[in-house]
């Protein structure tokens, strides 16, 4: 893993956050001073973890790496596991039960338990599906928080955004593939279940009957329509070489928003770091499984503007 050489802390420590289905695990770090502002880390889809890893041929460490360059900066950062993921523990049975909006009422228990903790500015840092549930914490007002930074974060309804991720992957040579995925996300979208013998099993993976329930809940949210009740100052940053949400997210939720400014990194791909170019393959091969890569140059340099001007 490729960490700075000058750090403002001495040592993370690990953090307990009780809530009223178990306990979140987490990881506080701070400067050895103490800083007054703090950052909380949102984790993408999936079972991506406080780190920035996953057993889904994911590791990067860029939360990890994330929370270093921000510490370095004078900020604590929190980044936290997700409800069943991780130190986050959730009994199997109760798994298929997880909805959107648990991990929504999670990241404000988080926020709520730094302002606990006395920290006089908060800011939620959302990546991928984490900055969707960013915007519905602050454009619900579940959460005090002071300002909103969307990493690599969609700017569409997820069934829009499964459509798009799935056509790149499957069109024109799984054509019949791309059908039956289209039938699929058409029938959640609609909040009806799809039985296990419907779903090809190249597509098993994604449409499971566990976790439908979950695609069901996160397809009624729209981003656009989040973005736009939020008051708070949001920065939103995209990649040019991003092959899971591309940069025309981020100027769809610009558009939205009334108090959004948008930063786009040419070179960035999803995992917040650079890419030699947009090929998929070659990324998955190269970028998502690499940990020393460091972040994107400027990355943490545009975030902390951001939060020194709040």
């Amino acid at each position: 893993m490729c960490l700075m050489t000058t750090m403002l802390y001495a040592a993370e420590r690990e953090v307990v956050i009780p809530c009223d289905w178990g306990n979140i695990g987490a990881t506080l770090a701070d400067t050895e001073a103490g800083s007054d502002t703090a950052v909380l880390v949102v984790a993408g889809s999936g079972p991506t973890d406080r780190n920035g890893n996953s057993g889904l041929n994911l590791n990067t460490y860029c939360y990890k790496m994330l929370a270093d360059g921000l510490v370095n900066e004078g900020f604590a950062v929190l980044r936290y596991d997700k409800r069943a993921v991780g130190a986050s523990y959730l009994p199997a049975e109760e798994i298929p039960h997880l909805l959107f909006d648990d991990y929504v009422e999670d990241a404000a228990r988080c926020v709520a338990w730094l302002r606990e903790a006395g920290y006089g500015k908060v800011i939620i840092a959302g990546h991928s599906e984490g900055g969707s549930i960013a915007l519905e914490v602050v454009s619900r007002g579940l959460a005090d928080v002071d300002g909103v930074v969307l990493l690599c974060a969609p700017g569409y309804a997820m069934d829009r955004i499964l459509m798009t991720q799935l056509s790149a992957q499957l069109v024109p040579s799984h054509m019949g593939l791309m059908v039956q995925a289209e039938r699929i996300i058409r029938s959640l979208k609609g909040g009806e279940l799809v039985a296990a013998e419907r779903v090809p099993k190249e597509l098993i993976s994604l449409f499971h009957p566990m976790v439908q329930p979950f695609l069901i809940s996160s397809m009624a949210c729209d981003p656009c329509a989040a973005i736009a009740r939020c008051s708070k100052p949001v920065l939103i940053i995209t990649g040019g070489r991003d092959i899971q949400v591309s940069v025309d997210n981020g100027e769809a939720l610009l558009a939205a928003s009334t108090t959004a400014r948008h930063t786009s990194f040419e070179s960035m791909c999803h995992t917040l770091k650079d890419a030699a170019n947009s090929d998929r393959v070659e990324q998955l091969v190269s970028v998502y499984t690499n940990p020393t890569l460091p972040l994107t140059e400027g990355l943490v340099a545009e975030i902390t503007e951001f939060i020194n001007n709040l």
